[in-house]
């Protein structure tokens, strides 16, 4: 079980890791990755492109559908990685040339809740060399930031599902309806509520789950 903390309303830093790879997870209002070295905004995407191998800023993305533009909740309006009608699987996404992620963070909005914020229930695999190294199930609100800190995986699988019920069975048939956008790699640098953790020790946090 993953437990994620709540700093204010700005971030959520994550206090456990995933099972097997040292990763932490945050969700946030903001990215919280510095020296990009890879990046995605995907607004070159017209709708009705293939997915299948869309690669932009050193970054891969697969999905077996096309491309279906629409104004996802919690974006800003301009495209993003949206599977039409959803994908039965997860998005994976790897660096083109192979290598492990650094620090990553990246947007994210769901086809399951179209016209309004709501809540995602998210589903993230971690893999290196093909093998699984950790895995993670979280909640967080439309538009926020996903962050993987620590390293050590080659590849990120992700999912958004219609409720915990589904996302929590790990189906990889299940229908997916993530949105991406914004995707960053580089360095963690927490925001300043972050600092809190260390000094404060948890006084005054409230607990998400």
């Amino acid at each position: 079980m993953i437990n994620h903390w709540t700093i204010g309303a700005l971030v959520s830093a994550t206090l456990a890791s995933a099972t097997l790879a040292n990763v932490s997870t945050y969700t946030s209002d903001i990215s919280m990755i510095s020296d990009i070295t890879n990046a995605a905004n995907f607004n070159g995407l017209v709708n009705e492109q293939s997915l299948s191998g869309y690669q932009e800023g050193g970054l891969e993305l697969n999905s077996d559908r096309d491309y279906f533009s629409w104004n996802a909740p919690g974006l800003d309006g301009s495209e993003m990685f949206y599977a039409n009608t959803g994908e039965l699987g997860l998005i994976d996404i790897t660096l083109v040339d192979g290598s492990d992620f650094s620090d990553m963070d990246m947007q994210i909005s769901s086809g399951w809740s179209p016209a309004q914020i709501g809540t995602m229930y998210l589903w993230v695999q971690l893999y290196s060399d093909g093998g699984l190294v950790g895995e993670f199930d979280i909640d967080a609100t439309t538009g926020e930031y996903i962050g993987l800190v620590g390293g050590g995986f080659d590849q990120v699988s992700i999912g958004s599902y219609g409720s915990a019920a589904i996302r929590d069975s790990h189906n990889h048939a299940a229908r997916n309806a993530i949105a991406i956008d914004n995707i960053s790699v580089g360095t963690y640098v927490p925001a300043p509520g972050t600092l809190m953790l260390s000094g404060l020790g948890l006084i005054g946090l409230r607990r998400r789950r």
